[in-house]
């Protein structure tokens, strides 16, 4: 669309709006926003002060174009919204032809060589891309599978073209084996393969994976809005006309885009939306993930796969003879009958080796390497000496990635790509196959095996060299773009560029985490703790500590936490040796994680002192987190409370001087008041760092605060007010590690409720409830859900259930070593029992326990229930009362 109609629309729809014609300003300031030029050029282009049009005449116009148009305007995107309600008419006019025309036969097939039957099944399932009637609901996703260069991507593009013909949408993203560690990889590509002006009005979750909508590239609270950003985006794509969504090479998905793609299949089935992809079926069963995606939706009846075979003789040659634009092969020549054997059936396998003439002897795969080198010298020069780098950056590039990671001028690199087009070596990428996005800005090597032989060619240490210059001119351009770290790390890693590896692998692995991508997450420190052997000791140590943490957060439990924890007791004792507080600090905060996930509080409580001892020798900023991160362990555990408290204040003043907000502080503040019963203080402190967990994406602790907030209401007589939290405690889980026991939380805290609330079922829920907690291993949830249920119980005349459950409770509890819980817990023990007539049984327990007592250490919840326990036995032991508690209740740790 030309701007000068863009602007003749929004004037005439300003005047039936009421509004004055556009004035010369405005349109100066509108064209500037169409360009993508600053304030400051449109000032310089038109003559006002940058503070007028910034601060005064700007907002005031994009206020009222905002109010016309009904929807927000800004000079990021006037350019989308100016286009986009300027093809409005022409939008509902194609709508009504589409109605109103009558349905066309089935398309001919194109001119592909031994591919009809394929063909015509594609368009079978594809027949409501050009047929709206014919659009059926129960459509499965196709893909096409086999062996590289059997035409699977040439059959998407084909479709693709005949859905485009019809006026149908297409979005269309690659996967790439050197890109499975970027999250959401293939999503981004098929998602800028849309027109911006779509994408003007739609959520701004979308801007974390689209930089260029003009959002803010943030963190989000829950992977769950990212997934309905994305279909909420196809839903109005598809609202507008039938889309066609091809996802090519599936086998190279990553974890998180596997997740995506059944979300959408699933949530889309009724919408006009055909999902096409192509896969290598050996590869693809190397990818679980995918794997599991693809055998979830066969198992739905979703998924048709479509097996491309190799062609035969007969058909090689007919491909040999449309390739020469020559009459019909006679399979029986020697010519086609060599390249047949050589090739094996494999389409460009074929043509490949009929590029060169008396090839005769080796394998298909040499033969290939052979005529591709010949190709190869027949370049310029120049062109020779780009395309090593273009194949060290991957099977698709950017010629401004290009321009920034070699000394290429911009003519050398023009010319450059454009004798590859010219050769068929290269072609525009796949990701720009719409119509009307001319801007060709990625091309594509014209086929995998093309890419892999020309890197082949490149001498070990040459490609050694272009990989750490391509991965050191990146980090000098965005050393901060956690988009671009795993493509940072790679390179960096190839080039043996050890230092920048590691960090790189840091940062693409925390970013992971906060798309909740942790088989990614997990992978990149791996890859990184192997650089770390090569680095100076001081800096390896404290790296490794950084990405071990990111293995513990990651969800590394059982078995696989034991070696875990033994390399972080190693590294806290080699840091401690050094002097190395940082690095110590950082081990000691993975044993916290470690402990705390494995329910092991009495070296939770060690680590924790040790952690605040420590961290007071750090640096400002990990003096103020790891005071907090001890304050809050120790607050979540029940011990030393007083120093608890104390610990999270001083980290709180220095975290106020720094101008940081660790989450940590406001949890173990929130964890301190619902020690002491002051509830209304407990939820404000852990509100506030659940909204601060989900800011920061540590999923970990907005489960935990979740988790306090349910407790919180349960403790304080509002049951009803817990059930909301167990719904977003589900939320949180459903995105974390199988591992995990949030979901089994979530299940128990909301069955407890229930229980409180004598709803139905929900005893059976209760029990169900208990039983997720003991096959999660979840001992201190267990405990407190054994404990609060044995209490109703006992409040509702069921003594013996309560009996029963109590000691259940004092079991876990002991085992866990909680004073307020094991004393809570055998109060209820002691209360029961007396209520069902066991005195005997309650004076046991009375004896073993009541003299190690210390009503001081304890919460409220559990002095109010020894207080009770007391005045309860106190006929049946008087003499009890003569002997006061003593200043402890369990052995302290050795």
């Amino acid at each position: 669309m030309e701007f000068d109609q863009a602007i003749a629309t929004a004037s005439a729809t300003l005047q039936v709006h009421g509004h004055r014609p556009l004035t010369d300003l405005e349109i100066d300031l509108l064209r500037g926003a169409w360009e993508q030029l600053t304030y400051e050029q449109i000032a310089e282009a038109s003559g006002y002060s940058l503070n007028y049009l910034q601060r005064d005449f700007g907002p005031k116009f994009w206020r009222r174009l905002s109010q016309v148009y009904g929807c927000k305007v800004n000079k990021v995107n006037a350019r989308a919204v100016l286009t986009r309600k300027a093809e409005e008419p022409r939008m509902r006019a194609l709508e009504t032809d589409r109605v109103l025309s009558p349905p066309s036969p089935l398309p001919s097939p194109p001119h592909l060589v031994g591919r009809q039957p394929e063909w015509e099944a594609l368009c079978q399932w594809g027949e409501g891309l050009w047929q709206p009637q014919a659009v059926d609901t129960a459509r499965p996703v196709m893909v096409l599978t086999g062996e590289p260069g059997m035409g699977k991507t040439r059959l998407l593009e084909e479709l693709s073209a005949l859905a485009q013909g019809h006026q149908a949408q297409v979005l269309w993203g690659s996967g790439f084996a050197a890109e499975r560690m970027r999250p959401y990889g293939i999503w981004v590509d098929a998602l800028r393969s849309a027109s911006l002006e779509v994408m003007a009005d739609w959520p701004a979750e979308l801007g974390f994976l689209l930089p260029e909508l003009g959002q803010p590239s943030q963190t989000l609270p829950d992977p769950s809005h990212l997934f309905d950003a994305v279909v909420q985006l196809l839903t109005g794509l598809a609202q507008r006309s039938p889309l066609l969504l091809v996802l090519d090479d599936l086998q190279w998905l990553d974890e998180a885009s596997s997740a995506l793609l059944h979300y959408a299949v699933r949530v889309l089935r009724p919408l006009p939306i055909w999902v096409a992809g192509s896969a290598r079926q050996g590869e693809l069963a190397a990818n679980r993930a995918v794997a599991d995606g693809l055998r979830s939706l066969r198992r739905e009846q979703r998924l048709h796969t479509l097996e491309l075979q190799p062609l035969t003789a007969a058909q090689i040659g007919d491909l040999l003879a449309q390739a020469k634009n020559s009459p019909p092969a006679i399979c029986s020549t020697p010519e086609v009958e060599q390249v047949f054997t050589a090739s094996g059936g494999n389409p460009l396998l074929a043509l490949e080796i009929a590029r060169s003439q008396g090839q005769t002897q080796g394998g298909a795969a040499s033969l290939l390497e052979a005529l591709i080198r010949d190709r190869l010298e027949q370049l310029a020069p120049p062109t020779r000496e780009l395309l090593p780098w273009l194949a060290a950056l991957g099977r698709s590039f950017q010629p401004a990635t290009v321009a920034q990671v070699t000394d290429c001028s911009t003519g050398q690199l023009l010319g450059a790509i454009e004798q590859l087009e010219q050769q068929s070596m290269i072609r525009p990428s796949t990701l720009r196959l719409r119509v009307d996005r001319p801007s060709l800005d990625s091309y594509d090597f014209a086929h995998g095996i093309i890419r892999q032989v020309v890197y082949q060619q490149i001498a070990a240490p040459r490609r050694q060299l272009i990989h750490r210059q391509i991965a050191q001119r990146l980090h000098q351009q965005a050393p901060q773009d956690e988009t671009l770290a795993s493509d940072i790390a790679y390179h960096a890693s190839l080039g043996g560029d050890h230092a920048l590896a590691a960090a790189a692998a840091v940062m693409a692995a925390e970013h992971s985490l906060k798309l909740f991508a942790y088989g990614e997450a997990l992978h990149q420190a791996q890859r990184g703790l192997a650089h770390c052997q090569h680095l100076d000791r001081p800096t390896g140590l404290l790296v490794q500590t950084q990405l071990l943490r990111v293995c513990a957060l990651a969800g590394c439990s059982g078995a696989a936490a034991a070696p875990l924890e033994a390399k972080a007791q190693q590294l806290m004792q080699e840091a401690k040796r050094l002097g190395l507080t940082e690095a110590e600090a950082g081990a000691l905060e993975i044993l916290l994680i470690l402990q705390f996930e494995g329910n092991n509080y009495r070296k939770v409580h060690q680590h924790s002192l040790r952690a605040a001892e420590v961290g007071r020798l750090a640096s400002p900023l990990t003096t103020a987190r790891m005071l907090a991160y001890s304050g809050s362990c120790l607050a979540e555990i029940g011990r030393d409370m007083p120093r608890a408290e104390a610990l999270l204040l001083e980290a709180q003043s220095l975290a106020n001087r720094a101008g940081i907000e660790p989450c940590d502080i406001a949890s173990g503040l929130g964890c301190v008041h619902r020690h002491y019963g002051r509830y209304d203080q407990a939820r404000q402190y852990l509100q506030q760092a659940w909204r601060l967990a989900q800011a920061q994406q540590d999923h970990w602790r907005e489960a935990s605060c979740l988790s306090y907030l349910a407790m919180t209401e349960l403790e304080a007589g509002s049951p009803a007010a817990a059930l909301p939290y167990g719904r977003e405690i589900a939320a949180v889980g459903a995105h974390m590690s199988e591992e995990s026991s949030t979901a089994a939380t979530a299940q128990a805290l909301a069955a407890l409720a229930h229980y409180h609330l004598q709803t139905p079922k929900a005893a059976a829920d209760l029990d169900q409830g208990i039983a997720a907690l003991q096959q999660a291993d979840a001992k201190r949830t267990l405990a407190y859900l054994l404990r609060s249920a044995a209490e109703v119980d006992l409040s509702r005349d069921r003594p013996d259930l309560a009996l029963r459950r109590a000691e259940l409770a004092l079991e876990q509890a002991q085992t866990l070593n909680h004073p307020s819980e094991i004393a809570h817990s055998w109060a209820v023990v002691v209360q029961s029992a007396i209520a069902a007539g066991n005195l005997n049984r309650a004076r046991d327990e009375f004896d073993a326990f009541y003299p190690r007592l210390s009503l001081y250490d304890l919460s409220l919840p559990a002095q109010i229930a020894v207080t009770q326990t007391i005045d309860q036995i106190r006929p049946y032991q008087p003499a009890w009362y003569a002997t006061p508690p003593t200043s402890q209740f369990i052995q302290p740790d050795p």
